[in-house]
């Protein structure tokens, strides 16, 4: 009988120590599944020991979300992979729900688990979107938020255009196929909704399976990141994405999303932030996105060294 596992979960990893200690527990210490994670950066002392069972690989460098989640499907065993965040974790029979969703549908490039909050809620609106469309990604570029996906989620089977890669699963022959992840989004977003893209392209399809599921935390690196950091590095990854796929966006965003930028800082006295703890920082994102737009992002320099990706990283 193979040793073989018939699923690898591959983690990417930064600084997310309490909800990755998390996930290695709700892991299942089983030959069927392993699970690789990639550790980009760890906060020193905070790291648990990862248990036996747990493949851990040091780049030695943060590679990114793509990057890494690269480095553990290289090393990956099995022919299914499991894209999963620090912040999800299986409930009970999730990955062998995952296998009999593959099992039931050979059609399917991937099978999208239901995630959920801690306290139950569904997540289907933010997990389960359509991909951007012009006028979705015009909205992004003006600080508004994209189109949701369903408020209610859809029925087993139902097709996902663009799932959210905190828990996915892939062939790993169809994703051979179409391409890995691109590097290029670095460190993170919109890697994932460039894949699904692909997948598209390639009439691949990606099916909702709500008998597999997982907890997710949802946010973990963004908090680590703050504000500023964060929308400066959304908006260069939501640039690389125009230039991909909707060129005359991306001709347009130096002079839209500074624009945008200045109006949402103009309204700042009036209106209460949504995702900065304060207006002041709300101020320095908007400022440092503006900065980054008119510059291809190679302003503000602090955040253009600090976020510049290592020279092994394939562009």
């Amino acid at each position: 009988m193979s040793s073989r596992p018939l699923l690898s979960g591959l983690v990417a990893h930064w600084r997310t120590e309490r909800s990755l200690a998390a996930l290695l527990d709700a892991w299942p210490q089983d030959a069927r599944s392993e699970l690789i994670v990639v550790d980009n950066g760890s906060d020193p002392g905070r790291l648990p020991p990862p248990p036996p069972h747990v493949r851990w690989i040091d780049p030695g460098s943060n590679l990114g979300f793509a990057g890494a989640t690269n480095r553990a499907l290289a090393a990956a065993r099995a022919p299914i992979v499991l894209l999963i965040n620090p912040d999800a974790r299986p409930c009970a029979g999730a990955l062998d729900a995952i296998l009999a969703g593959f099992e039931a549908h050979p059609e399917a490039a991937g099978i999208v688990p239901a995630l959920e909050s801690p306290d139950g809620a569904s997540q289907s609106a933010w997990q389960l979107r359509p991909l951007p469309t012009a006028l979705s990604c015009l909205r992004q570029l003006c600080l508004l938020p994209g189109f949701a996906g369903p408020a209610e989620a859809p029925p087993a089977g139902a097709r996902v255009e663009q799932p959210a890669a905190a828990a996915l699963a892939l062939r790993r022959e169809v994703l051979e196929q179409v391409g890995a992840l691109d590097e290029g989004f670095y460190p993170a977003w919109f890697e994932d909704v460039d894949l699904a893209r692909r997948l598209r392209a390639h009439d691949a399809p990606l099916l909702y399976w709500p008998a597999a599921r997982f907890l997710h935390e949802q946010g973990a690196s963004v908090e680590g990141l703050g504000y500023r950091q964060f929308l400066w590095l959304y908006s260069r990854g939501l640039r690389r994405y125009l230039s991909r796929h909707h060129r005359p966006l991306h001709l347009l965003m130096p002079a839209t999303l500074p624009l945008a930028a200045l109006a949402r800082l103009v309204t700042l006295p009036l209106v209460a932030p949504r995702r900065a703890r304060n207006r002041r920082e709300a101020a320095l994102g908007l400022m440092a996105t503006a900065a980054g737009a008119l510059t291809a992002f190679s302003r503000p320099r602090d955040l253009e060294q600090r976020w510049r990706p290592p020279p092994e990283l394939g562009r």
